[in-house]
């Protein structure tokens, strides 16, 4: 067999040989082959040239000739040359070559023209390669000339989003100018033969899944294109292939962004290099192959996405046990199971001797997680809580080739019992009854873990009572004891065994402390209710109870303990709420397990207002004060919060002031008063505006704020002291009205009577007694036709003066006056006829007797003798006499005018002169008395005053 293919291949080579030699003898020429048969035709939908064309006869096809051809593609004439391609291949026997070139115009539109030239390009004939002569022009003839309105492509066009789209329009007639609109928009043309023009829309955008509309307008005819323009098919990603059981290849991909063509579908495919297969998907975005039996390790495969517009592809080459996800067949199967073990076995696909498992265990209970790994396909689970419900999940994965983790696969499965672990919390509540004390027992049952099975009873122990079983759902039970104490142990049961027991001792003596312990306060928080204790050295631990429930007649007792290192503790329970008052009783435990009462406390989680309203009324309502009274129901009830007293709201309608003497704060518009004391129930507001309105509310407190409020409203009363004094000042106003209205009618009569003018010397009645020579008025103050009368000059030691008013002196404060006396002279000084009387109203009257002189004559017969200033005296001036320089400085004198024609009174003590002439009677005079301005005068008793006294202030020369 071999010597004949050797043979052959001789043969052929010197065929070969042979047949060059012709070539180069017959025709000098080397091994050239032109293109002969060209045929061209057109693929409308895809907008292709196809092209083929044949070789001469005489090409040795059998030598594997390796070619080059030139394709010239020319537009409209052959002259218009627009395209210039190479195409490479080998020549096989009796094989038509072909090549095909896509246009970006409508092959419709124009006629196109195609020549081919060929050349040897093998190294085996270097030689050879030069061009052979190009073909003749085939024409490939356009529709142009149909002699109507057409457009291309026909009906409907596809394109990528921001790609170029070219559309021509034929016309019937040469040059004929044709309008076209993309989306109603304008697009210039580019003639390009008489009858053709080309539309090139840049960048098109995606309008509507339905298409953009585009059309030539020629004349009244028009002629359109549906374009549809869809997103650019992208090159998938995340190519990858795996197994589950080495029989199935699953592969996926992400196929990116959606073109939104749906007349124009993606198509998917798989092909595989080593085997040379290809398997069309039917899905976008995953595809299977199936493995052959004999298990092709590795694999080189190609993805090939395409549409009408593009082709992608990608490739992976893997070996196929690295890419394996096992998984488990069947459920998990459970054995063995005890109290604290059970057996796990399961079954892993692909059963492969040369793949290696590693598996991972978790075992859950309670929300709780124990993983374990193992590469066996069987586990046994160890350490397991007793009467536990377990759940149990395994998977597996590749362990020389870690790819993925199977799914997880569980089972659940409940561990048998075993005997209860751990005592019971219990605790005891002592109550005094007749003849004894009523204990009533608590505990807490045991928790899942401790219990370790179903609890079946409970086994109390009181001694020396004897022992007692109590339900399994029960968590009390009570018992009558005397005053001795007892030592009680419970234990709970299940079908196993029994618990540790838990011990107390319980004696009605550990309670009688308990009335004298003091309940204090506690606050809440939000978290629960805070507590604290003093510590006590003598415990080893503390317990504290109460009742959930205390408003109801089912209490729900609790209780907690704690160490003896702890003394505070913030109590919590999902039951507590607002407005509910809590107890709680703080014990002490012995070493000898004996409880004693240490401390009572009582407190709300938060307070609230009480659920009551005073009734007010208003006592002793005054101008400025008043007192409120109010009855109520408040009272410290436990489901409110603690009542600490009452709030009094004060809110005036016009603006005031608080009492400051009281404990206020300032709100809005008003005043609050505080008061701390419950049993009060009466308060005195005061400083109030009288005649004002005022609203008052009265409401109890507690931590949790105030009750309803009884409102009242009051208006004062008119100030007392100012309807007083009203009743007095009118009337006065009026009478002092009326009588200014009387003096204005008055005046002059007032001022004649209060304030007379100043006498007139000129209109003196005097003048009309006297006789004057010549002129009256040269007579007047003219002292030579003047009888002197005497002048006594009285010195007063002390006289009482007060500013702006008069002080007499009474009795023996006079002091004795000296007189001097000026006696008239000539023989007829003590005539009758020499009586002078003048009257002047200016000066003040003090004669019993207006008609009669008579009774003022005094006639002193001792110049020298010091006479009683009683009578007939008229004082003058101090500075008067000062001025006279007739008394000394630094004694108070007063001058008395008296008259020499006035005889001295009898019965006058001070009369020691008899041998005086006595004077004539004279019926005009008057004695007056001089009543200095600003001096106090100092009057002698009532029998020595003198008749009349009147001023001398004008007088200058007196005679």
């Amino acid at each position: 067999m071999a010597l004949f293919l050797t043979l052959q291949t001789v043969f052929l080579l010197a065929l070969m040989h042979f047949s060059t030699c012709r070539i180069n003898e017959g025709s000098s020429e080397y091994l050239v082959y032109p293109a002969e048969s060209i045929n061209v035709s057109i693929r409308s939908d895809e907008q292709c040239l196809d092209i083929k064309w044949t070789l001469p006869l005489h090409a040795n096809y059998t030598l594997n000739l390796k070619m080059i051809f030139q394709i010239d593609i020319s537009r409209t004439t052959s002259n218009n040359t627009i395209e210039n391609k190479n195409y490479t291949t080998t020549l096989k026997p009796n094989e038509t070559l072909q090549w095909s070139w896509h246009s970006v115009l409508p092959l419709e539109c124009t006629s196109h023209f195609v020549r081919i030239r060929s050349m040897v390009d093998d190294e085996r004939f270097p030689e050879s390669r030069i061009w052979s002569p190009w073909s003749q022009w085939v024409e490939s003839e356009g529709q142009d000339y149909s002699g109507q309105l057409r457009i291309f492509p026909v009906d409907i066009m596809y394109a990528e989003e921001d790609s170029n789209v070219t559309i021509c329009c034929t016309s019937p007639a040469d040059n004929e100018t044709i309008d076209f609109f993309y989306e109603k928009d304008p697009v210039q043309g580019i003639k390009l033969s008489p009858r053709t023009t080309m539309f090139e829309v840049n960048n098109v955008p995606f309008v509507r899944k339905q298409g953009s509309n585009a059309y030539c307008k020629l004349n009244s005819s028009v002629m359109g294109v549906v374009v549809y323009v869809g997103g650019v098919l992208e090159e998938p990603k995340d190519f990858s292939c795996q197994t589950r059981d080495l029989q199935t290849l699953n592969c996926t991909w992400d196929p990116g962004r959606d073109t939104l063509l749906e007349n124009l579908p993606n198509s998917y495919s798989l092909s595989e290099w080593f085997s040379q297969k290809k398997v069309n998907c039917d899905h976008r975005n995953w595809c299977t192959w199936p493995l052959a039996p004999d298990m092709q390790d590795t694999y080189n495969f190609t993805l090939i996405a395409e549409n009408k517009l593009r082709m992608r592809r990608t490739s992976i080459f893997f070996n196929v046990t690295q890419k394996v996800q096992p998984k488990l067949t069947g459920e998990i199967s459970i054995k063995n199971i005890s109290a604290t073990e059970a057996t796990l076995t399961w079954q892993i696909i692909p059963d492969k001797k040369k793949l290696i498992f590693l598996c991972q265990i978790e075992v859950y209970h309670d929300g709780k997680g124990i993983a374990y790994n193992t590469s066996n396909s069987e586990f046994t689970l160890s350490g397991l809580q007793p009467y536990t419900a377990h759940s149990a999940r395994v998977r597996c994965c590749t362990a020389n080739h870690f790819w993925k983790w199977s799914e997880w696969d569980s089972k659940n499965f409940t561990t048998k019992e075993a005997a209860p672990s751990g005592a019971l919390d219990i605790w005891r509540t002592v109550e005094p009854v007749s003849g004894g004390y009523n204990v009533k027992i608590f505990w807490k049952p045991l928790p899942t873990f401790q219990a370790n099975g179903k609890i079946l009873n409970y086994s109390i122990a009181m001694e020396p009572l004897g022992t007692f079983f109590s339900e399994s759902d029960s968590n009390s039970t009570e018992k009558i004891i005397d005053q001795q104490p007892y030592q009680i142990s419970i234990t709970a049961i299940n079908s196993v065994g029994s618990s540790t027991p838990s011990v107390i001792v319980v004696s009605g003596n550990t309670e009688n402390s308990k009335q004298s312990i003091k309940e204090d306060r506690v606050n809440g928080t939000k978290d629960g209710i805070y507590l604290s204790w003093k510590p006590d050295p003598e415990t080893e631990g503390y317990v504290v109870d109460w009742c959930n429930y205390p408003q109801y007649a089912i209490c729900d007792f609790q209780w907690k303990k704690f160490s003896s290192n702890t003394t505070s503790a913030i109590i919590r329970s999902a039951a507590f709420q607002s407005g509910v008052r809590y107890n709680f009783r703080i014990y002490g435990l012995s070493t000898k397990h004996e409880a004693y009462l240490l401390e009572k406390k009582t407190g709300y989680t938060q307070e609230m207002a009480l659920d009551c309203k005073p009734e007010v009324i208003v006592d002793h309502l005054a101008s400025t004060s008043l007192t409120l009274t109010w009855k109520d129901n408040c009272t410290d009830e436990p489901q409110y919060g603690f009542f600490e007293g009452y709030h009094i709201y004060m809110k005036p309608e016009a603006e005031g002031s608080c009492d400051s003497e009281t404990e206020k704060d300032v709100f809005s518009d008003g005043c609050i008063y505080t008061i701390p004391d419950t049993k009060q129930k009466t308060f005195n507001v005061k400083k109030l505006q009288p005649n004002s309105t005022y609203i008052f509310e009265v409401k109890a407190y507690t931590g949790g704020g105030d009750s309803p409020g009884g409102i009242i409203k009051v208006t004062t009363g008119t100030h007392e002291n100012t309807s007083l004094m009203m009743t007095i000042i009118l009337p006065m106003a009026f009478f002092s009205l009326l009588l200014i209205i009387g003096l204005n009618l008055k005046i002059q009569w007032v001022k004649e009577k209060c304030f007379p003018d100043i006498p007139d010397p000129y209109k003196s009645s005097v003048l009309s007694l006297m006789k004057f020579k010549g002129n009256i008025h040269q007579a007047i103050l003219n002292t030579s036709d003047c009888i002197p009368d005497t002048i006594e000059v009285v010195n007063k030691p002390e006289i009482t003066k007060t500013q702006g008013s008069r002080t007499l002196l009474v009795g023996n404060e006079i002091t004795t006056p000296a007189y001097l006396y000026l006696l008239p002279t000539g023989k007829n000084a003590l005539d009758s006829q020499a009586c002078i009387c003048f009257e002047n109203f200016t000066y003040r009257e003090a004669a019993s007797d207006s008609g009669s002189c008579s009774q003022n004559q005094m006639m002193p017969t001792d110049p020298i003798r010091s006479l009683e200033p009683s009578e007939h005296l008229l004082k003058v001036e101090k500075d008067y006499i000062e001025s006279s320089g007739n008394i000394p400085a630094e004694e108070e004198a007063s001058l008395n005018y008296v008259s020499q024609l006035a005889p001295t009174m009898s019965g006058d003590k001070g009369s020691s002169s008899p041998n005086l002439p006595e004077p004539a009677h004279c019926s005009e005079y008057k004695m007056q008395m001089v009543m200095p301005t600003g001096v106090a005068l100092s009057l002698p008793p009532e029998g020595d005053r003198p008749i009349s006294v009147t001023s001398l202030d004008q007088l200058e020369n007196p005679c």
